[in-house]
């Protein structure tokens, strides 16, 4: 979910600003006058942002901990009703990568060349937090979640489709199917390179759930590279049941599940 920002016009309307415009004048939609715009700082804490001078992830982070909005148990799809599920999310993200060497020829001990690939070393961290979702939104989500499976079955199926065919044709016409066979095959190696192009890595249905929990955009964006994937969702009714029924002081079902986690998913990095 973009934030969204608004400054009070003297005529009463509410004019909305982006927060790239903070320190600029701009005109009221309604009496054309102009509205001053203040400061970043000012512009979020009037959205509700009590951590202005944090990264987007290290709100998300921060706000899931002590289970403040907008972890505090509402709804992200709707927003109007409890959670009765919890999704957990979990994103892999880039924090350093070293180049040992740039690779290139390297001479050998025979007096000759070698080419040697480019060498790095990666380090990444591995962060968890909740999509919640009450139960109309969770049917929702599942349904979005069974089209993109079914999908993904009738691209597999019409790729062996078009491998009988193909094998069919080739027994016919064999000087034509080779010369085909080179053009796919050229097409199947630039996607197979594509890929590597492809440094954000998530399941395309799940984007839209995602904008709805503020700060996850502006952090994803930021972010160079990470992979990010999803795990079993988790009934929150239940877990309220068994956080009644623990004899530990009472707490939230959010909370709840963070303690059955290792602490370093929930660490800022």
């Amino acid at each position: 979910m973009a934030e969204k920002y608004f400054v009070e016009c003297d005529c009463g309307k509410r004019v909305r600003v982006a927060l790239h415009e903070a320190g600029t004048d701009k005109a009221c939609h309604s009496c054309h006058r102009s509205v001053r715009v203040p400061d970043t700082i000012t512009l979020q804490e009037s959205s509700g942002d009590k951590y202005p001078l944090l990264r987007p992830l290290e709100k998300v982070m921060v706000t899931l901990r002590k289970g403040e909005p907008p972890f505090d148990g509402l709804c992200h799809h709707c927003e109007t009703r409890d959670a009765n599920f919890l999704i957990p999310v979990r994103l892999h993200i880039l924090v350093e990568r070293f180049m040992k060497h740039d690779g290139g020829f390297r001479p050998t001990l025979h007096g000759g060349v070698k080419l040697v690939a480019a060498a790095a070393e990666e380090f990444w961290k591995e962060i968890h937090f909740p999509l919640l979702l009450c139960a109309e939104c969770h049917k929702e989500f599942e349904a979005d979640q069974s089209r993109a499976s079914h999908k993904r079955a009738w691209e597999l199926a019409g790729l062996f489709a078009l491998l009988i065919a193909f094998l069919v044709f080739a027994f016919f016409f064999t000087v034509i199917i080779a010369m085909l066979s080179f053009f796919f095959w050229l097409l199947g190696a630039i996607a197979w390179a594509a890929q590597f192009r492809d440094r954000k890595k998530l399941k395309p249905y799940l984007i839209s759930w995602l904008e709805d929990i503020r700060w996850v955009p502006e952090a994803l964006a930021v972010e160079d590279e990470y992979n990010l994937d999803i795990d079993e969702s988790i009934d929150l009714r239940r877990a309220i049941f068994i956080v009644d029924e623990s004899e530990s002081s009472p707490t939230s079902p959010v909370i709840w599940w963070q303690q059955q986690s290792e602490s370093s998913y929930f660490e800022i990095p």
